[in-house]
């Protein structure tokens, strides 16, 4: 009788070990036609696995908005699996046609949290998203953003269908958490933020101004000239001293010919490092 009860015990673990197994390889499938995707947004469980079809006839690519995944481009009927291990949100694109768009939504019991964006420039919008497990209109969730250095903020705000987003504009770095029904996120994720870096000429030839905007100055930091040589690297020719105003005018001898030129400046507390747009010279 023993025996029986323990091999009836036996029976039991290995069943809720294959139950739990099976749940962690759930799979849902995401068609991609010459419309988008389709659904265009799941809602899957920790440990589960997307998988996208390419079920048109052009080529695609799935990447994620912020570089969690990233498929190879998919020729038609080829496919790209993804499992999603974290309770977070997560947007993507078509890396091979600008417009389509999804989102997943790895949710079990807390509200998700995801961003459409890791890195913005200074001022730039970014969209909070995320879900909360009930799928109900109507909930107030909380957003809390934590500026580097700076006071908390809160916004709150209201679910439709389950789902809502917020757009902000950080001006420095800024980690952001969502809270419902009492419990917060599992995850906080940042946004980083690159400052505006100005380069041009003043006369054409060999006078140009820089200047660095950001929350924070970055007077008497140093901006580093550079540009792109033969074997596509960029090269440092001049470095440049920021007076008061984050900003200077100089002088540089830039190689006779066509140059693609560019300002750059390090990263500083609250900012990662940015650069100007590429400029051409010629001489």
């Amino acid at each position: 009788m023993k025996k029986l009860v323990l091999l009836i015990a036996v029976l039991a673990i290995a069943g809720a070990t294959t139950v739990a197994t099976a749940r962690n390889s759930a799979d849902t499938t995401v068609s991609i036609t010459a419309a988008g995707f389709m659904p265009d947004r799941v809602i899957v469980k920790p440990g589960d696995t997307v998988t996208w079809r390419n079920n048109d006839t052009k080529k695609h690519q799935v990447v994620s908005d912020t570089g969690s995944f990233r498929s190879p481009v998919l020729t038609p009927n080829q496919t790209y699996s993804f499992r999603f291990a974290e309770e977070a949100s997560y947007s993507y694109h078509d890396g091979m046609k600008p417009g389509p768009s999804g989102v997943v939504d790895s949710i079990e019991s807390h509200v998700t949290i995801g961003l459409t964006k890791l890195q913005v420039l200074y001022a730039k919008p970014v969209t909070i998203f995320g879900s909360i497990p009930t799928g109900q209109s109507g909930q107030e969730v909380t957003l809390t953003l934590h500026p580097y250095r700076g006071a908390t903020q809160t916004r709150t705000v209201t679910t439709t269908d389950g789902s809502y987003e917020l757009t902000i504009t950080p001006r420095i770095r800024t980690e952001v958490t969502a809270s419902w029904n009492g419990a917060e996120s599992t995850r906080a994720p940042v946004v980083n933020v690159r400052p505006v870096v100005t380069f041009r000429s003043l006369n054409g030839r060999q006078a140009f101004f820089v200047r660095v905007k950001a929350q924070r100055s970055y007077a008497h930091n140093i901006v580093r000239i550079q540009r792109l040589n033969k074997s596509g690297v960029w090269v440092t020719t001049k470095k440049v001293r920021l007076n008061k105003f984050s900003q200077a005018r100089f002088v540089a001898n830039f190689p006779r010919g066509t140059t693609r030129a560019r300002a750059w400046v390090a990263a500083v507390p609250g900012y990662i490092a940015g650069s100007s747009n590429t400029r051409t010279i010629s001489r």
